[in-house]
């Protein structure tokens, strides 16, 4: 039996996840400070069982200083890190993958202020379940229960992450809502399908070179409040994409509430949709209507795809150099989605 699980396990773990690809986050803050967070292959500064530990680099101006996350310098790859900053405490939360073998990953979040780093905490850690696609975000208010049961919100810090997850029962999106009370962090696990509402009753239609993988890229997307967060997310069983809007509340602990909660219509996958994305595919979505824009980004290109007024695109790619960096790239599809 162990072996089947064994086998199931290798069967699942996509090739991409062991491809080398740029792996790393960069976040910039108001105050023009630009942080990113960076897995780095052991060059023999690190213990020998180390495979790949992360750094984070913090630039202020021309000043620029690096320091190594403590708890990635143990046994495994740390890698596929993500990256999200609370302007109030001035606080970067790094959330990231740890792989002790091929067959197994913990997740782990660790903050770093004013110099100091705070020890990593487990948020999850199963055998023979592998993450991937890592992302992060943070609220600072919370729906509080009043004796009168109506809600008000207060502040509170909140953590929000997502990932997509393979396992030998099925892979889907996970979200994880990660609160800190007197000192104790815990994190409440999801299944992302548990909020889709009712299955369709059919797949939707996909052509046979259809390539999965643009579906297991969950994502945050802005919904302009500080007390929910909006999540876009694939399933590969029916072929469709789900917008579902996660609002937390206190009513004693601070939980997600049991129910559906759509934050817009379910979208079809782009039927024809074949093209060989690899490393981090994004997603931007239209303040205006329910358009969808996911692209991905090489050393030499970025490709995108847009759903809009009921269909897809074809992919379009953009050609980068010197004079159109991936950045402003980027940038130019935030404003075209904003029209």
């Amino acid at each position: 039996m162990k072996r089947l699980v064994l086998a199931l396990v290798f069967a699942i773990v996509p090739a991409a996840l062991f491809a080398q690809v740029a792996d790393r986050d960069v976040l910039l803050t108001q105050d023009g400070t630009l942080y990113m967070i960076e897995s780095t292959e052991n060059d023999g500064s690190a213990p020998p069982a180390v495979q790949a530990y992360l750094r984070l680099t913090v630039q202020r101006g021309n000043q620029r200083t690096s320091t190594i996350v403590p708890d990635s310098l143990t046994a495994g790859t740390h890698w596929r890190p993500a990256l999200a900053y609370d302007p109030d405490s001035q606080t970067v939360f790094v959330f990231w993958l740890k792989m002790p073998n091929a067959m197994s990953s913990e997740l782990l979040l660790a903050s770093y202020a004013n110099g100091q780093w705070q020890p990593a905490v487990s948020i999850d850690n199963q055998p023979y379940h592998v993450r991937f696609n890592l992302r992060i975000m943070i609220t600072r208010r919370v729906a509080q229960l009043q004796g009168d049961n109506t809600y008000i919100d207060v502040p509170a810090l909140l953590v929000h992450a997502v990932w997509w997850e393979q396992a030998y029962r099925g892979e889907s999106a996970h979200y994880a809502l990660i609160t800190t009370d007197r000192g104790k962090t815990t994190a409440e696990i999801h299944d992302m399908n548990e909020f889709a509402g009712a299955i369709p009753f059919v797949p939707s239609p996909v052509d046979a070179k259809f390539n999965p993988e643009i579906l297991k890229h969950p994502a945050f997307v802005d919904n302009g409040t500080q007390n929910s967060v909006d999540v876009i997310f694939g399933d590969t069983n029916y072929a469709v994409f789900n917008r579902v809007t996660l609002k937390p509340i206190a009513d004693g602990r601070i939980h997600i509430p049991i129910g559906v909660r759509p934050g817009g219509p379910r979208i079809p996958a782009p039927m024809s949709f074949s093209e060989d994305w690899t490393g981090r595919i994004s997603t931007i979505t239209s303040p205006h209507n329910n358009n969808l824009l996911l692209y991905n980004t090489t050393a030499q290109s970025l490709s995108y795809i847009m759903y809009s007024s009921g269909s897809w695109s074809s992919v379009k790619t953009v050609a980068l150099s010197e004079k159109l960096s991936a950045d402003a790239a980027v940038a130019a599809l935030g404003r075209m989605m904003n029209q």
